[in-house]
């Protein structure tokens, strides 16, 4: 097998003609660099006499980043970014071909020397700018990895005052190097700190003193907002976490598991938001298959839905109430299919969705959702939502002790459940900012009756993940025996 490495072909002379089957030609007229992965051309697009960087690589894969980007930028465009043209494919001796990705130049941008001699107001709003133009990279998938020394080379600023990041052919995909999106904000904030910003306003320079620091992983959307001189707590959490997914069922003493769940990361490019993600449960009811429809029916519409509402979604702001549509949605699906069916299926739905570090939550029925810090609530573990039950009800006037509930001959007769015409909806649950440390955990009926609050928390102190923790969970249900199916999953924060 032989390895074709671009540093051992010639580089394209001044003059060269690069060219496509469709009839797109650039010529080349100076080359800007090259590194083992790839060379930039200055180019002149023939067609429009515009300037281009020509970002070249004959391994597709090392111009992932900013192909990804052009793939998406024929339909769109993105703010304070160059605009890029799609990938052409040139063949070259030997049976090789060589890629080029061309990132228009605008033509009136400044000179370095124009740069330096601007003031430290006008860099105030071109910070906050190129911050704004790393948020829309990132929620996009690609990142820079910028180090503090490499990123004054992506800088510039047209003559009409809008600043934006250019030379992309070193964007990595995100989902090979996550680091990336922390270290460009803390680049950016390093290099606006210090070279131009040492003067700014007090909640401009704690911004930036936040987020050069990569240990406190700040995202380019909070620096928006901090520079902006937002209430960070109020609109978004300053700390927007790494996630960690587990996920486990088990059928117990019945013939068949009627219970549904799912643990997903919506990733899609066109996500405003970074990185959602969704863990729900749904305990099925009804006898044999009816159940089963039911549960995997709610789980089945809420991630579509949840992926529906995400592709509109600006941000955050709105997915309280979707919650409430959504639950009495899928209700209503639920329905049609038992009249369909003509039986009187139903499930209890419990789920959160975490967007950039807030967690939103749904339930009906008496499937629960927890929250274990051990820095919160003096580290006791917390329900964050009621059961929907006949003894949660008793509970609540007094009439049974919380412990009583599990031997309680109705402990397993809900008031409200998906299916119900009259009651198929969900509580109201305030946003839940989240913090380093959380544990999420949501879990059906047939895992909390046989394991307590307690030993779940004493549980979570243990366990070295989020997988971990929900393989040892059912098997603790199924060492006891657990009568129904029992379902869990976790999302830990770090």
């Amino acid at each position: 097998m032989t390895t074709v490495n671009l540093l051992t072909m010639d580089t394209l002379p001044n003059g060269e003609y690069v060219t496509e089957p469709h009839g797109r030609r650039y010529v080349v007229t100076a080359i800007l660099g090259k590194n083992a992965v790839g060379r930039t051309y200055q180019a002149r697009d023939l067609s429009s006499s515009q300037s281009v960087y020509l970002h070249e690589s004959i391994v597709p894969l090392e111009l992932s980043g900013i192909m990804a980007l052009a793939n998406l930028t024929s339909r769109t465009s993105l703010r304070h970014v160059a605009r890029v043209q799609p990938t052409l494919g040139m063949p070259w001796f030997d049976g090789v071909t060589r890629y080029f990705v061309p990132e228009v130049i605008p033509p009136d941008r400044m000179s370095e020397e124009e740069l330096r001699a601007q003031s430290k107001k006008q860099w105030e709003r071109w910070i906050e700018q190129l911050a704004a133009g790393l948020h829309e990279l990132h929620r996009h998938g690609v990142a820079f990895g910028f180090t503090e020394r490499s990123i004054a080379t992506h800088v510039a600023v047209t003559r009409s005052g809008a600043a934006y990041w250019q030379i992309l052919g070193g964007l990595q995909l995100l989902q090979h190097a996550p680091e990336a999106e922390f270290a460009d904000v803390a680049a950016l904030a390093a290099f606006a700190s210090t070279t131009k910003l040492l003067e700014a306003p007090s909640h401009i320079r704690h911004a930036l003193q936040v987020a050069s620091r990569v240990e406190e992983r700040i995202r380019a959307a909070e620096l928006v907002r901090l520079l902006s001189g937002e209430d960070a707590v109020t609109q978004a959490p300053v700390y927007v976490p790494r996630i960690e997914l587990g996920q486990a069922t088990s059928v117990g003493k019945r013939d068949h598991n009627e219970d549904s769940y799912c643990v997903i990361e919506i990733s899609d490019t066109r996500l405003r938001l970074h990185r959602p993600v969704l863990i729900a449960v749904a305990d099925g009811m009804g006898g044999v298959e009816a159940g089963e429809v039911a549960s995997a029916m709610a789980i089945t519409h809420l991630m579509r839905l949840a992926r529906e509402h995400l592709k509109r979604a600006e941000g955050i702001g709105g997915l309280s109430v979707w919650v409430q549509e959504t639950v009495r949605a899928i209700n209503e699906l639920i329905l049609e299919e038992a009249q369909r069916l003509a039986n009187n299926m139903g499930s209890t739905l419990a789920f959160a969705l975490v967007a950039e570090g807030v967690a939103f939550l749904g339930s009906v029925g008496d499937s629960r959702i927890y929250l274990w810090n051990p820095a919160r609530n003096d580290g006791k573990i917390q329900r964050l939502v009621k059961d929907h039950s006949v003894v949660q009800s008793l509970v609540d006037i007094g009439v049974l002790r919380d412990e009583e509930r599990y031997h309680h001959p109705d402990r397993n007769k809900l008031i409200r459940s998906l299916g119900d015409s009259r009651a198929g909806y969900s509580d109201e649950h305030p946003p839940l900012v989240l913090q380093q440390g959380d544990w999420l955990v949501i879990c059906t009926d047939g895992l909390w009756e046989v394991v307590r609050d307690e030993e779940l928390a004493a549980l979570l102190s243990t366990a070295p993940n989020a997988q971990v923790a929900c393989d040892r969970l059912v098997d603790m249900a199924t060492e006891r025996e657990a009568e129904d199916n029992a379902t869990v999953v976790i999302a830990r924060l770090y």
